[in-house]
């Protein structure tokens, strides 16, 4: 317990104060810092300034937190300590949350002081572990490694360079429960970089601690190899409770540490210490994932004293593939039916697989079934997925799958026979003990959580064997409507994501290989019906992405997948029209217990002039990373060509493309000439696709240009599929630095697409979005844009409330600009379900007033009950999109509650459902399998896993795992093929059975191989020949 409040005054003579004073009573400065932050205990100081520890006096359980005050103790310093000041604060933002990163709470200025608020660490450094249980020990060391540099890896993707590493900021976290692992926490990022930036200062500038940083750090030329031999430095002292300077001989400019340690000492790991210790750069570690490979590669075998055995080994080496290639002619000869297949095509039909000992086998969801029904402008969809287990032990199958990422999730029930168990809404740390707990006493659990917007988890624990469970999810959402199409989508895929710091890509890309899974699934495995009851007769009834069939039904239309055996594995898009303008202005009210509530769509039908264009400076931003190679690259490009056709004469313009690093057009908009426009299609024209998706670089690019001109619209167009893993740390970055003025206008375009990322970016930048398929028509997707972007249609929009009782709590809080034929989604609120009208006013183009007035009327009005979901969901939304830059304590506990008010799935909220009786021996052993996902149509995973730059993902990081399981139980897994297998294609004459009709004629391979038997048997026997006349003449 803390025994005095400290002045945060660093001239204050007497800082102690008793605990609950509110003013120092020494210098009268207030102790409530910014009036929330209670400072309790002093944590350390240095040249730049002093950390404490701090009590959140706003925070529900008075949450510690450690507080750093950044004061110069000289006047020309003071430059730097701002300097470092905002650096930090933009370091940990960009860094977003991790749970070995401290989080950043709030940064603030009081007087002529600054102040970060940062997550407290409870724990001891690394430095004190050292001084209190004396030297580290190899393995101490190799889990210390295994543990920082995955952290290591995602701040260096971030294009962040630590600078700082040493004992003293390395934490470990004090579990705060018996079942936690204490974790390795990387502080202090007051001395980091960007990668991108010019080195603090000028060259010779050193940040960091002297006795642990890289010769180059030195001169002020840091890099990310520079962080590795930081850590480098800092196990050999931990190893050795030596001071650096002194394991360094000067003179020949070698590392000592070995002569202090045991001479046995762990061979791998010295020389991996060695070379994170080298002084080149060119010949230390460039990458964490450098290091990580070779600490989880195999010791290498000791060396075998004879050399002749090395001879001997390629002797009998070159013999059996002599030996091979001698006798592939004959087995084919003795079994003409064996055909080597093209290992391109799957063994078995398209599904779901996982590698068992080396051969494919059915995985455990063996089906999944969509049932949609949609009424007005809303959709409500069912999702069965069934689960089964054909292995001879209990069974945990966790499958990630996707959702619309505005889905109100607000059901889910498992079936167990003819039982059937509806989930619970809980807390999310609440709902996994729940899980877990049920998962140890042999219970059959479900537990469905929110991993993104966008993506879920499903964990089903103790599937019997042999036994089929299903399991129902239910959403609600909103139909996207777009120029003069409502638009319904269900997500198939997730991609795999680039530069994943907190969900690895793998885990979510789902894959088993680029081999194993073809770009079709089996129709059996999925199935869509989907019935439109839109009020008003459709038309134009389309899918661009599927094949589809329709039917009539009693005043509605159903929709089915056309061709159920061969389904593509992308998003099911389905569009359609209504006939007449009812449609242009919609109010849709629903009450119960809660209150009542609404939605409202408003399409304004106005007249405006078209010809009062509004003058634009244009940046194009291009995603070329590697998950745009092939189609999605030419469609990109193909919209580039359209896009700077289209400019009218008074806009300006220029590109910019990223993958690992950005290049751009020119520094500055170019003027729309006919010479500027030529130049740019050349550069379009050369563009490839390659590398990571560092979009975080090009928003950077983008942050950089100085605000539009009076006058001038500053309009941001960005082409990308969105596959990145810090999604929320780019919306979140893009939402706090854009400039007034400033439009965003996101296409989605590649073989899978980040719907959350893409619709996001586009509503925190009062702009639209667009998600392109493949078979969509540029030219007309360009000119449609262009007619939106010169018009807007509405501007200034306002909500107001007229009548009885309190204002209705609306969403999104803040109206977009409306473009043509956009419409207005508002979703309200009233407490007190007292009736009155919703007036929306604004601004047409031109300069005249407008205004809609609906009734809304809640007497005896049951509705549909997905409106009050969705305005739950709209809620939650309008929070989180305030909170993916940092989360606040209202913030979460505003979103918290209503997900559990609501039944809704959120990130601080989950699904659990607990079967009553005991099902599984709790002694059992069970089997864990994670379900992969369908690889996307048309991606290219050697795209994503071609070699890239420093900073890059890894190959581990882009391509998706397989699930190893254990080899299922014969009697319960389904019945072999008993169809012949087909003959490959593109399969070489070699590999063809030989149906009798041509000759024997040997393949060049077998007589090469004949050879090599020959000249292998000749070499041994002479060899033997040489080795007794040496021992004769001995």
């Amino acid at each position: 317990m803390p025994e005095f409040s400290l002045c945060s005054n660093p001239q204050c003579a007497l800082p102690n104060n008793e605990l609950t004073a509110t003013d120092c009573v020494s210098c009268g400065e207030s102790l409530l810092l910014n009036g929330q932050y209670r400072i309790v205990e002093l944590l350390g100081q240095g040249g730049f300034g002093r950390t404490f520890k701090a009590i959140d006096e706003e925070h529900p359980q008075k949450k510690y937190c450690a507080i750093k005050q950044f004061l110069p103790q000289q006047v020309q310093a003071k430059e730097k300590v701002i300097e470092l000041f905002e650096q930090e604060a933009k370091r940990l933002q960009t860094l977003g949350n991790h749970n070995q990163i401290p989080a950043l709470y709030d940064y603030f200025q009081v007087g002529d002081r600054q102040y970060l608020v940062q997550e407290f660490i409870d724990g001891k450094n690394l430095a004190q572990e050292l001084e209190e249980l004396g030297k580290f020990t190899a393995a101490d060391i190799t889990k210390l490694l295994k543990e920082l540099l995955p952290v290591l890896r995602i701040i260096h993707r971030r294009q962040v360079i630590h600078r700082d590493i040493k004992p003293e900021n390395i934490i470990r976290r004090t579990p705060t429960k018996a079942t936690e692992k204490s974790t390795l926490v990387l502080v202090d990022f007051g001395a980091s970089k960007h990668a991108t930036e010019t080195t603090l200062g000028k060259t010779g500038t050193m940040i960091g601690s002297a006795a642990f940083i890289a010769p180059e750090q030195v001169r002020g030329k840091a890099t990310f190899a520079s962080d590795l031999y930081s850590l480098g430095v800092t196990c050999i002292h931990l190893l050795t409770a030596i001071a650096p300077f002194d394991l360094l001989d000067t003179g020949d400019n070698k590392w000592v540490w070995q002569d202090f340690v045991d001479k046995k000492f762990d061979p791998k790991l010295t020389r991996i210490l060695n070379k994170l210790l080298e002084p080149a750069t060119n010949r230390r570690y460039q990458q964490a994932d450098d290091v990580l490979e070779d600490l989880h590669a195999p010791a290498r075998a000791k060396k075998f004293p004879l050399k002749g055995a090395i001879a001997a080994t390629l002797i009998i080496g070159l013999g059996v593939v002599g030996a091979n290639a001698l006798l592939t002619p004959i087995r084919q000869k003795l079994n003409p039916s064996v055909v080597v297949q093209n290992p391109d095509l799957p063994p078995f039909p398209a599904g779901l697989y996982a590698t068992i000992d080396g051969n494919e086998q059915n995985l455990t969801l063996k089906n999944t079934e969509v049932d949609a029904k949609v009424s007005g402008n809303i959709a409500e969809v069912e999702v069965i997925q069934t689960f089964a287990n054909p292995y001879d032990q209990p069974l945990e199958a966790i499958y990630k799958f996707p959702l619309p990422d505005d889905a109100a999730v607000d059901d889910m029930e498992i079936k167990i026979g003819n039982q059937t168990i509806r989930g619970v809404i809980k807390r999310s740390e609440e709902a996994e003990a729940i899980y877990e707990e049920a998962k140890e006493d042999g219970k059959t659990a479900a537990l469905l959580e929110q991993e993104r917007d966008n993506i879920f988890t499903q964990s089903l624990a103790n599937i019997l064997p042999g036994e089929e469970i299903e399991v129902t999810i239910r959403y609600s959402n909103s139909l996207k409507f777009e120029g003069e199409d409502y638009e319904f989508v269900f997500p198939m895929v997730v991609a795999p994501r680039y530069g994943d710091g907190n969900i690895q890509a793998s885990s979510i890309g789902g894959a088993t290989s680029a081999k194993a899974l073809p770009k079709n699934r089996s129709g059996q495995d999925i199935s869509v019906n989907l019935e439109i009851d839109a009020g008003v007769p459709i038309q134009n009834l389309t899918s661009p992405t599927h094949e589809i069939a329709t039917q009539s039904l009693s005043g509605s239309t159903g929709i089915s997948l056309a061709n159920a055996d061969e389904i593509p594995n992308k998003d099911l898009i389905v569009r359609y029209q209504v006939t007449g303008k009812e449609t242009q202005a919609t109010m849709l009210a629903q009450a119960d217990q809660r209150g009542g509530h609404f939605a409202t769509y408003l399409i304004p039908a106005v007249d405006y002039q078209k010809d009062e264009i509004v003058p634009k400076d244009v940046v194009f931003l291009m995603d070329t990373s590697g998950s745009q190679r092939g189609a999605a690259i030419r469609q990109s490009k193909e919209l580039m060509r359209q896009f700077i056709q289209g400019l009218n004469p008074q806009d300006t313009f220029t590109i910019m493309d990223f993958s690992n690093t950005t290049k751009k057009l020119s520094r500055v908009p170019l003027d729309n000439t006919e010479t500027n426009r030529q130049k740019a299609l050349k550069y379009v024209n050369k563009i490839s696709a390659n590398g990571g998706t560092e979009l975080m670089n090009g928003i950077n690019e983008v942050m950089t240009f100085p605000e539009a001109e009076d006058g001038r619209l500053r309009t941001i167009v960005l082409l990308t599929d969105g596959l990145i893993g810090d999604d929320r740390t780019i919306i979140g970055m893009m939402e706090k630095q854009l400039k007034p003025g400033n439009r965003i206008f996101t296409f989605g375009v590649g073989y899978s697409t980040n719907h959350f990322l893409i619709n996001r970016l586009a509503e925190v930048g009062r702009g639209e979005s667009e998600i392109l398929p493949e078979s969509e028509d540029p030219k007309g997707v360009v000119a449609e844009f262009f007619e939106e972007i010169n018009n807007p249609v509405l501007t200034n929009v306002e909500v107001s409330w007229v009548g009885g009782g309190d204002r209705p709590e609306i969403y999104p809080e803040h109206m977009p600009d409306l473009y043509d034929s956009q419409p207005l989604v508002l979703h309200g609120k009233k407490g007190d379900r007292q009736n009155g009208q919703l007036k929306v006013t604004g601004t047409i183009a031109g300069g005249k007033p407008y205004e809609k007035v609906f009734d809304v009327n809640f007497d005896q009005v049951q509705g549909n009950g997905a409106i009050a979901q969705l305005w739950g969901r709209a809620k939650i939304k309008e929070y989180m999109n305030d909170m993916y830059w940092m989360e606040t304590t209202e913030g979460v506990n505003t979103v918290t509650n209503t997900a559990l008010d609501y039944r809704l799935v959120s990130d601080y909220t989950s699904f659990v459902a607990v079967s009553d009786e005991v099902r599984v021996d709790s002694r059992a052993e069970t089997l864990t399998q994670d379900v992969p996902l369908e690889k996307p149509e048309g991606m290219e995973f050697d795209a994503l896993n071609a070699p890239t730059s420093a900073g890059s993902a890894s190959t581990d990081d882009m391509a998706a795992e397989s699930a190893i399981a254990p080899t299922p139980n014969t009697n319960q897994a389904p019945q072999a093929q008993t169809t012949p297998v087909p003959v490959a294609k593109n399969v070489a004459p070699s590999q063809q059975s030989n149906n009798g009709n041509s000759k024997d004629v040997p393949e060049p391979s077998h007589i090469i191989g004949n050879l090599l038997v020959l000249i292998t048997l000749g070499f041994f026997f002479w060899k033997r020949r040489q080795q007794k006349k040496a021992k004769q003449s001995g």
